[in-house]
C-alpha cells in the first residue's frame, strides 16, 4: 500500500484508484485448513490491534515514535496515523493512509505503507537536501521486506556530511607513569612510593579517537556493513575501525552514549540517535530477528525539509519556524496558539507565505477547507507587520497525475488571488513535479523539475 490513499474492501473485492481494477482477497475454502493467509479471523484482529496500538504509540510521544529526519527544526504537529480503519470484518472494510510510511510486522502479519511516488523519490529528497546525490540507481531495496533500507540509507548520508569535519575527538581520562608532569601526579602514589625511576603516576586528559560515539559508529557498521547501500563506503568504515582499534562496547553502553556538547560536532549527534535505532535488537531486515517490529517516517516534514533547503539554495532568507512565532489568543488559561507557516521569507521589503503539503492535491475541489482556513489565520497576523504580496500552497505531483490534471503541460502551477481586508493577494498552487519511479536519468529529470519550480518561485517575488 502507499501513502495519501482511501482501500475499500467489499465483500472481499479491493478496490483503488490506483489499481487497473479491483481485485478479490484469498478466502478459506470450505473445510481448507486454516493458514495464515486465509484466517480471516486473525488477519483482521490483526488489523485492528495495529491500528489501536500504533494510535496509542503516538498518543503517547510521536516525537519519539517516528523516525524523524531533522528533530532539530520540526516538531510533529500532523494527526496522521499509520492507517485509519472502520468495518465489520478482513472482507469489508476501509483503510485510509496519510503522511506516514513505515512497516509494522507482528508475528506472522505485517503491514508496509510506502511512498505513492516510490523509494527513488525518497532516496533524492534524503541524499539532495543534505548535500550527496547518489549515483543514478546505485543501490535498491528490492530484497527487503521492511523499510530499514531507508534508515540505512538516511543514516548513510548523515555520516557523509558529519565526515566533511573528520573524525570526532573527545577528551577521555588517562592514568599514566610519565618522565614529566602531566595534568595532576597522584599524591598518594608519590609519597608512597617515592619518584620512582624518575617516572611520576599522572592522571590527564587528551583528545581521543577511540571514544565512545567512534566506537558506536564502528559498531553500526559492523552490523550492517555490508548492506549494498554501503558499497561505495569502505574508507569510511575503515576509518571508524582503525579509530577504536577494533574495540568493542557492550549493547547496553552503546544505547548511553551521549551526544557532543562541542559545536563544531554538532552534524554528528544525529548520526549517533541513527545508529541507535539500527542497532536495536528488534530490527526485521537484518542483524537480529523478532516477532514484532516498526518503523514509521513522516515524508511530510521530509519533504518540507527539503523545500526549504530548495528555496535556500535559490537564495532565499527564509525565517525559521522557531524564531519570532506568532503566538495568538485562545481563551484557554494562559494558554496561546503558536502560527508557523511551513515557508514565510522577505523579499524586496515583501512577504511571501506558503504551506508544503505532501497530500494529493484534489483537482474538483482544490486546497482542503482546513488548510485554506489556516492560510487565512496566516495572512491575517502576518499582514500587520508586512505587505503580503504572495502566498499559496506546495505540492509534489507525478507527471501523470499532472498530464491528467487539463491544465498546462509546461506550467506547473495554477494561479488566481484571494482578498483579505480589501487586499488583493496573490494565491498560487505550485507543484514540484515528480518523475516516474522506473525513468531512467531520474536523478536528472528530478533535479530539472527542481529547477523549474525555483524559476517560478523568481517570477513570483519580482
Amino acid at each position: 500500500m502507499v501513502d495519501n490513499q482511501t482501500y475499500r474492501v467489499d465483500d472481499g473485492i479491493m478496490s483503488n484508484h490506483r489499481f487497473n481494477e479491483p481485485f478479490g482477497l484469498l478466502r478459506r475454502e470450505l473445510n481448507q485448513r486454516y493458514y495464515p493467509h486465509n484466517n480471516e479471523q486473525n488477519i483482521w484482529q490483526f488489523l485492528n490491534t495495529t491500528n489501536r496500538e500504533v494510535q496509542n504509540l503516538f498518543l503517547k510521544d510521536k516525537n519519539k515514535a517516528l523516525v524523524l529526519f531533522n528533530n532539530r527544526d520540526y516538531e510533529h504537529n500532523s494527526e496522521d496515523n499509520f492507517i485509519d480503519l472502520s468495518g465489520i470484518d478482513c472482507m469489508n472494510f476501509t483503510m485510509n493512509t496519510g503522511n506516514i510510511i513505515g512497516y509494522l510486522k507482528k508475528g506472522e502479519y505485517s503491514i508496509k505503507i510506502s511512498s505513492r511516488f516510490g523509494d527513488n523519490f525518497l532516496k533524492y529528497i534524503i541524499s539532495d537536501a543534505d548535500g550527496f546525490l547518489e549515483v543514478e540507481n546505485y543501490g535498491g531495496s528490492n530484497k527487503e521486506e521492511g523499510y530499514e533500507w531507508l534508515l540505512i540509507y538516511l543514516w548513510k548520508t548523515k555520516i557523509k556530511k558529519a565526515y566533511r569535519l573528520g573524525l570526532p575527538k573527545k577528551y577521555i581520562s588517562k592514568k599514566e607513569r610519565l618522565n614529566k608532569v602531566r595534568g595532576n601526579i597522584d599524591v598518594v602514589d608519590y609519597f608512597s612510593h617515592g619518584h620512582q625511576r624518575g617516572a611520576y603516576q599522572c592522571d590527564y586528559r587528551e583528545h581521543s579517537y577511540n571514544n565512545e560515539a567512534n566506537r558506536l559508529i564502528a559498531s553500526t557498521f559492523l552490523k550492517i556493513g555490508n548492506h549494498e547501500f554501503l558499497q561505495d563506503s569502505t574508507l569510511l568504515k575503515n576509518a571508524f575501525y582503525t579509530a577504536t582499534d577494533g574495540q568493542k562496547i557492550n549493547r547496553r553502553d552503546l544505547y548511553r552514549v551521549k551526544h557532543f556538547t562541542n559545536p563544531f560536532y554538532k552534524e554528528y549527534n544525529e548520526v549517533i540517535d541513527l545508529s541507535k535505532l539500527i542497532l536495536k535488537d528488534e530490527l526485521s531486515d537484518f542483524g537480529e530477528q523478532s516477532e514484532n517490529s516498526a518503523f514509521f517516517f513522516d515524508v511530510s516534514m521530509l519533504f518540507e525539509y527539503f523545500v526549504r533547503k530548495l528555496l535556500k539554495r535559490g537564495g532565499y532568507i527564509l525565517e525559521s519556524k522557531f524564531e519570532n512565532r506568532i503566538n495568538i489568543a485562545t481563551g484557554g488559561h494562559s494558554y496561546r496558539r503558536k502560527l508557523e507557516p511551513d515557508i514565510f521569507f522577505n523579499h524586496n521589503g515583501k512577504g511571501f507565505l506558503f504551506d508544503v503539503k505532501y497530500k494529493s492535491f484534489d483537482f474538483i475541489y482544490g486546497v482542503s477547507r482546513e488548510d485554506l482556513f489556516q492560510l487565512h489565520t496566516y495572512i491575517g497576523q502576518y499582514s500587520n507587520n508586512i505587505e503580503i504580496k504572495a502566498c499559496g500552497f506546495i505540492y509534489p505531483i507525478s507527471e501523470s497525475k499532472w498530464k491528467k490534471s487539463g491544465f498546462k503541460t509546461n506550467d506547473c502551477f495554477i494561479k488566481d488571488s484571494i482578498s483579505v481586508m480589501n487586499k488583493e493577494i496573490e494565491f498560487y498552487v505550485l507543484f514540484i513535479k515528480v518523475p516516474e519511479n522506473n525513468s531512467e536519468e531520474y536523478s536528472i529529470q528530478f533535479s530539472r523539475e527542481n529547477e523549474e519550480f525555483l524559476n517560478k518561485i523568481n517570477l513570483i517575488t519580482e
